[in-house]
């Protein structure tokens, strides 16, 4: 293996030029291109890892906002339903009352209310 010499002249006062000898080494070219490689590779794995962490969890929270919406609006459906069954109720109370009923038939339909009642009891 041939080294590389280069020849520099310093000066210093005083005194003769000293001849001094600087070895050059050369560079691993083949080991450092492969540790750049496998730290890129590295770095690029970690980073897609942490895309796709990312990304799993602003899915979710956006899922998990999704639902609160809609349990707050099935909520308040829940609740309109509620009182429209308690409105329906009333009007169904007030339809089956027997006053109401009396006064259509006599109204209405022209019927009498009779003086007197007959029951008759049979064998059974």
């Amino acid at each position: 293996m041939a080294q590389a010499v280069r020849k520099v002249w310093v000066e210093e006062p005083e005194q003769q030029p000293v001849v001094r000898r600087i070895r050059r080494r050369r560079p691993a070219q083949a080991v450092r291109s492969y540790v750049d490689s496998d730290l890129r590779f590295k770095a690029f794995v970690l980073f897609v890892l942490f895309a796709v962490t990312a990304t799993v969890t602003l899915v979710r929270s956006e899922v998990s906002a999704m639902r609160g919406y809609e349990l707050v609006q099935l909520r308040q459906q829940a609740i309109q339903l509620e009182q429209e069954n308690k409105g329906l109720e009333l009007k169904i109370a007030e339809l089956k009352a027997p006053q109401r009923i009396k006064d259509l038939a006599t109204n209405e339909l022209g019927m009498v209310v009779p003086k007197e009642f007959y029951f008759a009891e049979g064998n059974r």
